[in-house]
């Protein structure tokens, strides 16, 4: 089940897509699971190609949903025209035609589907479980229960210390 975090309406012009690029990954941010840097680049790439995508090949107003799932940010754009977005091979001098195949690599999934009045991109990029953090307390627990250890010097060569 998904959990509405952002509906952003752009007018369809080149000028409004940095913003919009940054509303999307400070509402994901803000969302609720903590986002390590490497995802929050990732949806930030995306959403940056997605909503460029809409604006320069699509018809009319932009509609982007941002949306949670349990493990995933899920981005959808809407746009007028409703022709598949196309996949293109760039060259190594090329500054246009990489943007969907980035959107491939970085999403866990993509893809598109037509509506009543043009299409719906998305990609959903996966969101790793936050790493437990041990607080202060539950350490300094851990130290004080385990025996104290007894440092003598050793009669062996490279052995700086024995710990029995």
């Amino acid at each position: 089940m998904s959990t509405p975090v952002a509906l952003i309406v752009l007018t369809g012009t080149q000028d409004e897509v940095p913003a919009a690029r940054r509303a999307v990954v400070e509402r994901a941010q803000a969302g609720g699971t903590p986002l390590n840097d490497e995802t929050v680049d990732d949806i930030r790439l995306v959403a940056s190609e997605l909503i460029t995508n809409a604006v320069i090949h699509g018809d009319g107003p932009v509609r982007i949903g941002l949306y949670r799932r349990p493990g995933r940010v899920v981005l959808d754009v809407h746009d007028g025209n409703p022709h598949p977005p196309v996949a293109t091979t760039a060259g190594h001098e090329d500054k246009c035609g990489r943007g969907m195949a980035l959107v491939g690599v970085l999403a866990a999934r993509s893809g598109w589907e037509p509506t009543t009045c043009g299409k719906r991109v998305w990609a959903e990029i996966v969101v790793p479980e936050p790493t437990p953090t041990a607080s202060v307390t539950v350490l300094r627990r851990l130290f004080l229960a385990r025996p104290s250890l007894r440092v003598r010097p050793s009669a062996q060569p490279f052995l700086m210390a024995d710990a029995s």
